[in-house]
């Protein structure tokens, strides 16, 4: 066997192992991710349909979610652990796990609000679009940034709150088209609150707005 046949099948091994291993992981994850949903569930809605988008993205929609909530959608964002050379350039840009909250309200909010570490590598890109369309800045503590519009509300009523102990807010969004809430938590600690604490907050917050 040539060398170079022997490097060829070197690399192809360590990329099926890896893409295996990645999948793997990812999808164990998942799965852990949703038993810790299942319990506070109830608090917005009954019934749930759920699918996967490839090996990094779980999506859990209530198309008919209890008041204050029309509907709402869940995410976990895994990282891309199934290939390589992403998985490193993901997490080299500070990509790690993330629930995503986001959901239709059943009464339009009275203003338009932002709250966001610009540094997350999912929030890249609002704050220069927010500020271009000359939404009002509002005084938070560092590393959030926050703006609104046309007025500000409480913001730090709003983020108290939106607080989870021990889990820094990725994103706060309030809008008037939907979806009308979402909020963003790294995954990890987050899910080291119960879930129905978290979902019983994220209604505490659709019910300020």
């Amino acid at each position: 066997m040539s060398l170079n046949l022997a490097i060829f099948i070197l690399v192809v091994v360590f990329v099926v192992g890896w893409f295996a291993a990645g999948t793997q992981y990812n999808v164990r994850k998942g799965h852990q991710a949703m038993r810790w949903l299942q319990e506070g569930l109830p608090v917005i809605g009954e019934k749930t349909t759920l699918r996967w988008l490839g090996s990094s993205i779980v999506e859990l929609k209530i198309q008919q979610a209890k008041p204050p909530f029309s509907h709402a959608t869940v995410l976990f964002v895994l990282e891309p652990r199934d290939v390589s050379i992403i998985w490193a350039f993901a997490r080299w840009r500070g990509r790690r796990d993330l629930f995503i909250f986001r959901a239709g309200l059943r009464t339009q909010p009275h203003a338009e609000v932002e709250v966001l570490d610009s540094s997350s590598w999912s929030t890249r890109g609002i704050a220069r679009q927010i500020k271009s369309e000359q939404w009002a800045p509002l005084s938070v503590q560092p590393p959030l940034v926050a703006y609104a519009r046309p007025s500000a509300p409480q913001i730090n009523e709003l983020l108290a709150t939106a607080a989870v102990d021990g889990c820094p807010l990725v994103r706060l969004a309030i809008h008037r088209s939907e979806p009308n809430l979402e909020a963003q938590w790294p995954l990890d600690p987050l899910r080291q609150h119960s879930a129905r604490d978290v979902l019983e907050t994220l209604r505490r917050v659709a019910e300020r707005v």
